[in-house]
């Protein structure tokens, strides 16, 4: 998909924005805190249906408005395709071509995005939570089967919980119910570490010629998946049942997984740089990309958080590069002096103030 227009209403800063966007490079210029985020997270929303900032949907609507509405025209197949995200006080709504999906899972996947922000490097130096988020968000962009998946799975999770705090209260004595959810936990649990697994395999194929590509440190970085039961579920569960039943919470499944970035045998958050943690958070993005394109047969938006500045000059080169090959992007910076200019002709330039456009210049070609 590639983004023709896209409309803003009581987003964030934006009151009205409409932008016309260039089919390979749009550049979002302006200073800290006058809406350059905003502006490309509303695709991270209008494609994934949450912020990769909160996980508070209110804080999108504009103060003093009670909805914001994100929409945007994509050319797909040659043909143009409209989707709408609209978050109100009672909830979200997604259209695509105008009709409404109940479910948010159903749509989902139509428009895949790939955001490199950094908040990134907390997928290695943060919490098992952050890595977790990871992995839903991205094999659910891969998968619809793994979203039903999931979903099913923290809803039986959530009456499962309800159910052991029933009988630590010693409210609920029979365990007939606990033992039925918890095998309909085991189905899902089961199917959702298979995905993980093939993903965490999938991913390390692609992260190593990446990373050499992006770095020159000779170490080369691998990912583990570590789920939180290793063999038999059903067993596991069983054995867990009395501690779940006095803790009142379900102590082990895929809600309890995590993944680990190593050197050899090092584990990276132990032992590696800034710049490596960088590197292996671009990588991981970059994979991202490749296994879009491998699986959905188009490539995804692009949305590049003030990435580049962090960046040398050697390695902006290197991933514009590799990213202009095939891909829309978007990007926010606040000197367009950081970006290399023998690796840019074709692109738009959007200057913001204040969440409006303040001027918009194009450069160079208009198509791809």
């Amino acid at each position: 998909m590639i983004l023709k227009t896209l409309t803003l209403d009581h987003f964030r800063l934006y009151t009205n924005c409409t932008i016309d966007a260039h089919p390979q490079l749009n550049i979002i210029i302006g200073d800290n805190a006058q809406g350059k985020t905003s502006l490309i997270e509303s695709l991270y929303v209008l494609g994934l249906t949450k912020s990769h900032k909160t996980s508070n949907d209110q804080t999108l609507i504009q103060k003093g408005s009670d909805f914001t509405k994100i929409s945007g025209l994509f050319d797909f197949n040659e043909q143009t395709v409209q989707m709408d995200m609209i978050i109100s006080k009672q909830g979200k709504k997604a259209k695509y071509n105008k009709i409404d999906y109940q479910r948010l899972s159903d749509y989902v996947g139509y428009l895949n995005v790939v955001m490199f922000a950094p908040e990134d490097l907390e997928l290695i130096k943060g919490g098992p939570a952050e890595r977790r988020r990871f992995l839903d968000l991205e094999i659910g962009q891969l998968s619809k089967a793994y979203l039903f998946q999931l979903n099913h799975y923290k809803r039986i999770l959530k009456e499962r919980n309800e159910t052991l705090k029933l009988m630590q209260k010693q409210k609920l004595k029979d365990d007939t119910l606990l033992d039925v959810l918890t095998d309909q936990l085991v189905h899902y649990a089961e199917k959702i570490m298979t995905e993980r697994n093939n993903f965490i395999g999938a991913l390390n194929e692609k992260v190593s010629p990446i990373y050499q590509l992006l770095s020159d440190q000779g170490e080369i970085p691998s990912i583990t998946y570590h789920p939180s039961i290793v063999n038999d579920l059903k067993q596991a569960y069983n054995k867990r049942k009395q501690l779940d039943i006095m803790s009142g919470t379900t102590t082990l499944g895929p809600h309890r997984d995590d993944i680990g970035f190593y050197f050899k045998d090092d584990s990276v958050k132990d032992v590696g740089s800034q710049g490596q943690i960088r590197s292996i958070a671009l990588s991981l993005r970059l994979s991202m990309i490749d296994l879009l394109i491998q699986t959905k047969n188009q490539p995804p938006i692009v949305l590049l958080d003030d990435v580049l500045s962090e960046l040398d000059r050697h390695r902006q080169k290197n991933l514009l590069n590799v990213l202009s090959q095939s891909a829309q992007i978007f990007m926010t910076t606040t000197d367009l002096d950081s970006i290399p200019s023998d690796t840019i002709t074709n692109y738009a330039l959007f200057e913001i103030e204040q969440g409006r456009i303040k001027r918009s210049e194009i450069h160079g070609r208009k198509t791809l």
